[in-house]
């Protein structure tokens, strides 16, 4: 038997059920989201935000020529969307999006931004797959952490709010093997939003949301090993909560 195999396998399902049990907690936060109730760390439904976010996204696919930028069309992947308008914003613009949840709610409730039918099929695995009658919109509903071979090597862009941190340090680099697995080599970029806390935040260190830095996002363990650190863009907006910045960072994969 091969010792290190079988320890990574252990490793991973370990993991895996933490991701899982984290969901439990994510279910009851969605209740309360969708009760109005849900707390702003995670909501952000500005267009103009998303119109920034997107903006970053294609200037960084196509740095040379502007009328490029506007006219080419992108496969961008949504890790954990929530019900993140951005998803819907960039369907609107003529990109094709993929997004992925966990939590039925959360997968149901960015259906509902779209018009038009959805086709819903079940996998082996329990994940359940929505596609929009349009072929440019697609919603999983399962495990970010499971590998899907139809998504490798296929998206132009990974846009990234808030997942990174909000995972615990342990489930991060899994999560950041599936998001290198899926961008395009040698040019796939991910476009991530993360919060900074100030140094003398009473919860500095506690989360989620964690504080990250670009340090954090590049340790070799999490995207470091599979993509260059292209820019950090510093604030992309404002935030409502004392003593936290909403800051983006672009990463190119290698």
């Amino acid at each position: 038997p091969n010792f290190s195999q079988d320890c990574m396998k252990v490793a991973l399902s370990l993991t895996s059920i933490l991701y899982n049990f984290s969901a439990m907690g994510w279910n009851d936060t969605w209740d309360d989201i969708l009760n109005g109730q849900g707390n702003p760390r995670w909501k952000v439904d500005d267009l103009k935000a998303k119109s920034i976010a997107l903006n970053h996204i294609q200037t960084h696919c196509f740095p040379v020529s502007l009328k490029k930028k506007e006219e080419e069309k992108l496969n961008i992947f949504c890790p954990l969307a929530g019900d993140d308008p951005f998803v819907r914003y960039a369907w609107g613009q003529g990109h094709d999006v993929t997004a992925l949840d966990l939590v039925p709610a959360a997968v149901d409730a960015m259906r509902s931004q779209f018009d038009g039918s959805w086709q819903q099929q079940e996998l082996e695995d329990g994940t359940v797959v929505w596609s929009h009658e349009s072929g440019r919109a697609t919603l999983y509903q399962g495990d970010v952490m499971v590998s899907r071979k139809e998504l490798l090597d296929k998206f132009h862009a990974i846009y990234d709010k808030d997942s990174f941190g909000a995972l615990e340090k342990s489930m991060r680099p899994q999560f950041c093997q599936r998001i290198a697995d899926y961008t395009k080599k040698g040019g796939g970029i991910v476009y991530v939003e993360v919060k900074k806390k100030a140094d003398d935040h009473p919860q500095r260190y506690a989360g989620p949301p964690y504080s990250v830095s670009r340090d954090d996002l590049m340790e070799p363990t999490n995207f470091g090993s599979a993509f260059d650190h292209v820019v950090s863009l510093g604030k992309v907006y404002d935030l409502s909560i004392p003593g936290m910045t909403q800051t983006g960072h672009i990463l190119k994969r290698m």
